[in-house]
């Protein structure tokens, strides 16, 4: 599916949380304890240096240009959210775990995993195709230079993969 530029950031993010998110699975079908704690260290590395970066994003600059043209609680906003929120439960209860040194599950890891999996369809299937149906050419290069900019401040950075939305002459 081709994606307007000015979600590529996201869409990348999206191809590292697939990334996380097989690895999520892997570890809880071996069900081995020492790989299940490794991978949830390495999905709390994840989580603290990316993905709530990335869903913050997402709420403070697409969910807000999105509701510009439907209602707030549209079901794209409304899943999204509701995704979200899910998913840091989730996240929460894995690194209250990891903080007690408790005994990690493989059905926590592999229900991380396949929401994640869930999320990043939905968002590639769902809401950017409603973003990019709504919003107007220069409201997307708008959004792309505040992710830009927001990634840039937090040393995240963007990709220089992506090309910047240049402006209409």
């Amino acid at each position: 599916m081709k994606r307007h530029q000015s979600l590529y950031p996201l869409s990348r993010d999206h191809h590292h949380a697939l990334v996380q998110a097989r690895n999520l699975d892997i570890a809880a079908e071996a069900n081995d304890p020492d790989g299940l704690k490794h991978a949830a260290e390495r999905f709390a590395r994840f989580w603290d240096s990316d993905l709530q970066w990335h869903f913050s994003q997402e709420e403070r600059f697409v969910l807000p240009l999105l509701a510009k043209y439907q209602a707030p609680d549209s079901d794209e906003v409304r899943e999204t959210l509701s995704q979200h929120t899910e998913i840091r439960r989730m996240v929460d209860e894995l690194n209250n775990k990891l903080t007690r040194h408790a005994l990690i599950e493989a059905h926590l890891l592999g229900a991380i995993g396949e929401s994640l999996r869930n999320h990043v369809r939905f968002e590639e299937n769902h809401l950017f195709p409603a973003v990019e149906t709504a919003a107007t050419e220069e409201e997307l290069r708008r959004m792309n230079e505040q992710l830009e900019q927001d990634r840039s401040g937090t040393g995240l950075g963007g990709c220089a993969l992506a090309p910047k939305i240049q402006a209409p002459e």
